[in-house]
């Protein structure tokens, strides 16, 4: 009779779970020192050259969220130009996971907070979910012989 019990418990977690997986804490791996292992995936809704800035769109059910983030240096990507990558090299509809830093400056009496991707990951390419343990990190930040397992 605890089985029966248990089954609901189990589905009402791992539905709450997915309700909120747009937020998240990288894995473990290499990281800039002082990252806060702080995530968000998504879709790409937009991207912006000018400010580097992508946004993406998380949509579960009635559940819906943004963010937006500023790539904080060129990234890692190879481009066929061989050129810096600019945000909108991520094609519009794309499922990313960035890893951010959430930064809060001072200038004068106002205070401005942006995020500051250090990097992502693919989720998936053309339709096809990418496993996990074969998606790659590409970083998006200078001085990555800096970076220290977490």
């Amino acid at each position: 009779m605890q089985r029966h019990c248990l089954v609901p418990v189990i589905v009402l977690i791992r539905g709450f779970g997915n309700a909120v997986a747009q937020h998240g804490s990288a894995p473990n791996g290499y990281y800039s020192l002082g990252y806060s292992r702080d995530t968000f995936a998504g879709i790409v809704s937009a991207t912006d050259d000018a400010t580097q800035s992508i946004t993406l769109e998380y949509s579960k059910g009635k559940k819906s969220e943004s963010f937006t983030g500023r790539l904080d240096k060129p990234c890692g990507v190879p481009t066929k130009d061989g050129k810096p990558m600019k945000a909108s090299d991520i094609p519009t509809g794309t499922d990313l996971t960035v890893y951010y830093n959430h930064k809060t400056t001072k200038t004068g009496d106002q205070k401005q907070s942006e995020n500051l991707i250090i990097g992502f990951t693919f989720n998936s390419f053309q339709g096809k979910l990418i496993p996990e343990s074969s998606r790659k990190l590409y970083y998006c930040t200078a001085g990555q012989t800096q970076f220290q397992a977490h």
